[in-house]
C-alpha cells in the first residue's frame, strides 16, 4: 500500500540523509499524487484545522476567540457550490483601543504550509507554544481577524494529491480577482493566474472583501509560499509604492534580518517577485487606507531559494553604498560595480526563467515540482518555519504598535504647538 511505501521511504531517508517524497508523490498518474495524509502526514488536513480552532474556543488563555463561519453560493461555472469559509478572531477586552490585524492564509490551495501557519498562530495568541508570554502582551495592543483557509474547495483537491491547484473552483486566482482597478480584463481559462470574469466575481474574494471593508484594519498580511519575500504594495505595477511605504521598510528590515537571516528580500511586491500581478489584495487593501499591508512569503523549497538570497544580499549592498568599496581604487572602484551589474543581470535572468516556469498551466505542471516549491517536505522543516513566522507575525504587531505610538505622540505634540501658537497671537 501507499502507507507501507510511504513508511519504507522514511526509513532509507533517515538512514540515507535523503528525502522520500518523491517515492510517494508519483504513485497516481497525471496531475495527481498520493493524498496529503499518505505523503504528509504531520500537515494537519482542512477539516484538523477548523475542528482544532472550535476547540480553542474553551481553552484559550488570558484572550478572547470567537470562531464564525462566513458562506457564499458561487454563481461561476461551479455555479451552486457552496463555500464556506472561517474566521476567527482573537482579542482581548478592556484596556486602551487597539490596533487591527486581519491575516488571510491559503488563498492559492496548493501552499499548504499556510493554513498550517494560521493555525500555529492562533494556538500561540491562546496561550501554547514557547511564544506565548509574548502573544498575551501583544494582545494588550492588537485584536487579530485571521482567515485560516481561504480557497477552501480547492484545498480539498490538494489533500486529494492534486499538489498543483493554486485557483478556485472556478479556476480562478484570487489574488488577481480583488477589483477591477488594476485586474487584467478577460478571463484566461486554464492559466494558474486567470483573473476571471470581473473583480470580486469569486464567493472566496467577495467573502474577503467583506471583512476587509467591515474592520478597515492597521495592518494586514496575505500569507502565501512558492516564493521567499516580504512585499509591499502595489503589486499591480512596478515603481508605484503607497504614502507609507517608508514606515512598512523600516519595520519588514528588523524581521528579514531576524527571522530568515536576512535571506528573504523585502520591498515593492512586484519588483520582488519580477512581473506584474494586477488584481492582488493588498493593492485593494492598501487603497482603502490601511497603513501596514504586505504580502509575507514564507517558504520556497531549497532547489529555488537562492535567487531570493541573491536579491536580498544585492538590495543590501545597494542600501548599505556598499561600503566594502571603501577606499578602493578608481579602477577597483569600476572593477567592483562591473562585477554588480554582472551579478544583477544573472539575476535578472534567473528571475525570467522563474516567471516562465510559472506560466504553465495549472493541469501541466509536474506534482513534485509543485511539492518542491510550495511545501516543507519534513515535518521538522514545517515546524521551523512555522516557529519562525509565528514570532515574525508577533514582532511585526510589536513594531506597528511602537511606530504608531510615536506617530500619534507627535501628533499631540504638534496639536500642543499650534495651540501655543494660536494663545500667543491673542
Amino acid at each position: 500500500t501507499a502507507m507501507n511505501v510511504a513508511k519504507a521511504c522514511a526509513l532509507i531517508a533517515a538512514a540515507s540523509n535523503l528525502a522520500c517524497s518523491s517515492a510517494v508523490a508519483v504513485r497516481h498518474e497525471g496531475g495527481r499524487g498520493a493524498p496529503m495524509k499518505e505523503l504528509m502526514p504531520w500537515y494537519h488536513s482542512a477539516d484538523d484545522i477548523a475542528s482544532t480552532l472550535r476547540a480553542l474556543a474553551t481553552q484559550c488563555k488570558n484572550a478572547d476567540i470567537d470562531v464564525s463561519t462566513r458562506t457564499q453560493i458561487n454563481v461561476g461555472s461551479a455555479a451552486g457550490a457552496e463555500v464556506n469559509m472561517d474566521v476567527v478572531r482573537v482579542s482581548r477586552s478592556g484596556g486602551a483601543p487597539k490596533l487591527k490585524a486581519i491575516l488571510v492564509y491559503g488563498e492559492h490551495a496548493r501552499e499548504v504550509i499556510s493554513p498550517e501557519s494560521a493555525l500555529n498562530f492562533v494556538q500561540t495568541l491562546c496561550g501554547q507554544g514557547p511564544e506565548a508570554e509574548r502573544a498575551s502582551a501583544v494582545l494588550d495592543n492588537v485584536s487579530f481577524t485571521i482567515v485560516p483557509n481561504a480557497n477552501p474547495l480547492s484545498r480539498q483537491k490538494v489533500e486529494d494529491g492534486y499538489y498543483c491547484q493554486r485557483t478556485n473552483e472556478d479556476g480562478v486566482d484570487l489574488n488577481r480577482n480583488f477589483g477591477d482597478a488594476h485586474r487584467t480584463s478577460g478571463e484566461e481559462l486554464g492559466d494558474e493566474r486567470n483573473p476571471g470574469p470581473s473583480g470580486f466575481s469569486e464567493p472566496e474574494s467577495k467573502i474577503l472583501k467583506g471583512i476587509i471593508d467591515e474592520e478597515r484594519p492597521d495592518i494586514y498580511v496575505s500569507v502565501h509560499s512558492g516564493a521567499y519575500l516580504l512585499g509591499t504594495p502595489f503589486g499591480f505595477k512596478r515603481g508605484n509604492s503607497p504614502p507609507t511605504e517608508s514606515s512598512m521598510m523600516e519595520v519588514l528590515g528588523p524581521i528579514s534580518d531576524k527571522y530568515c537571516k536576512g535571506q528573504c528580500p523585502y520591498g515593492n511586491l512586484a519588483e520582488l517577485i519580477n512581473y506584474d500581478n494586477p488584481g492582488c489584495d493588498i493593492d485593494y487593501v492598501a487603497e482603502t487606507g490601511t497603513p501596514y499591508v504586505f504580502t509575507w512569503e514564507i517558504y520556497v523549497g531549497s532547489g529555488y531559494r537562492d535567487r531570493y538570497i541573491e536579491e536580498a544580499q544585492m538590495r543590501r549592498n545597494v542600501g548599505a553604498g556598499t561600503p566594502a568599496d571603501d577606499g578602493l581604487s578608481l579602477v577597483q572602484l569600476k572593477s567592483s560595480a562591473a562585477k554588480r551589474q554582472r551579478r544583477a543581470r544573472a539575476l535578472q535572468a534567473k528571475r525570467a526563467a522563474a516567471v516562465l516556469r510559472g506560466r504553465e498551466p495549472e493541469a501541466e505542471q509536474h506534482v513534485q515540482d509543485c511539492l518542491d516549491q510550495f511545501n516543507p517536505q519534513s515535518e521538522e522543516e514545517t515546524k521551523d518555519v512555522l516557529q519562525r513566522f509565528t514570532s515574525a507575525y508577533l514582532e511585526l504587531a510589536e513594531r506597528v504598535v511602537k511606530k504608531q505610538a510615536a506617530k500619534n505622540a507627535e501628533t499631540k505634540l504638534d496639536s500642543a504647538a499650534t495651540k501655543v501658537d494660536s494663545s500667543s497671537l491673542m
